[in-house]
């Protein structure tokens, strides 16, 4: 897009305000953005943050969302303290869960 859009590295690096350096790493896969830098990023280059990262989306059921919703429900109810506790549980679990199925 920086290419296409005939923008320089250090101007694309001025217009995000990150480091020209960084600007190259990320181009060619030496370093690695957070999600703040890509929005940063694509600000700069005024197109939609969707636009530069690409979210895989799974197919769910019905059943399955309305489970999920009445989930975020339950744990928005949850003081801070255990909410905390839940998602460390529940990517413990997931981790355990990712484990079985790469055997």
């Amino acid at each position: 897009m920086r290419k296409a859009g005939k923008i320089s590295q250090e101007k694309l690096a001025e217009l995000a305000g990150l480091h020209p350096t960084f600007i190259s790493d990320i181009e060619r896969g030496k370093s690695n953005a957070g999600i703040l830098t890509y929005y940063q990023v694509a600000k700069a280059l005024n197109v939609p943050l969707s636009e530069l990262v690409k979210v895989p989306t799974g197919k769910i059921d019905k059943k399955t969302e309305a489970q999920i919703a009445e989930m975020a429900m339950l744990v928005r109810k949850l003081p801070k303290a255990k909410q905390v506790i839940f998602f460390s549980v529940l990517k413990g679990l997931l981790t355990g869960l990712e484990s079985i199925e790469g055997k």
